[in-house]
């Protein structure tokens, strides 16, 4: 069983905050040359990641300790709240995991990768809307 934890409501406007930095991370590195892909991708999951555990947490639910985007996206389903991007950004879980330990075979386009970051950046901006920011 994976194991999980409960946060203070307020946790969850932190999560977003520390969300937002990391897709902004990702958007830098990823202007770069002759740097790993897949370390974007990492960041990108892991904006993606906490955003969608901000969502559980301001809704005062436990949030898994993992790196699974669908599990996360099927938890916040689970409490009828219906998540407009559904299971598409789930491929992102696979850099959080196996793809950080091995060395990146596949070739981006600069729009393919944009167009990875703006999906995340609209999913993320989701989260946020969710969440009542002071």
């Amino acid at each position: 069983m994976t194991k999980q934890g409960k946060f203070a409501r307020s946790y969850a406007i932190e999560l977003i905050d520390i969300a937002q930095q990391d897709l902004l991370s990702a958007q830098a590195l990823s202007g770069h040359k002759n740097i790993r892909i897949e370390n974007v991708f990492l960041l990108a999951q892991q904006a993606l990641e906490k955003g969608l555990k901000a969502v559980l947490c301001w809704n005062d639910q436990a949030i898994p300790f993992l790196h699974d985007i669908g599990v996360l996206v099927a938890k916040i389903e689970a409490l009828g709240i219906q998540v407009p991007f559904g299971y598409d950004l789930n491929g992102l879980s696979e850099f959080a995991t196996i793809r950080r330990y091995t060395e990146g075979k596949e070739t981006w386009t600069e729009a393919e990768v944009q167009a990875v970051m703006n999906e995340v950046q609209s999913a993320l901006h989701w989260c946020q809307s969710l969440i009542l920011i002071p």
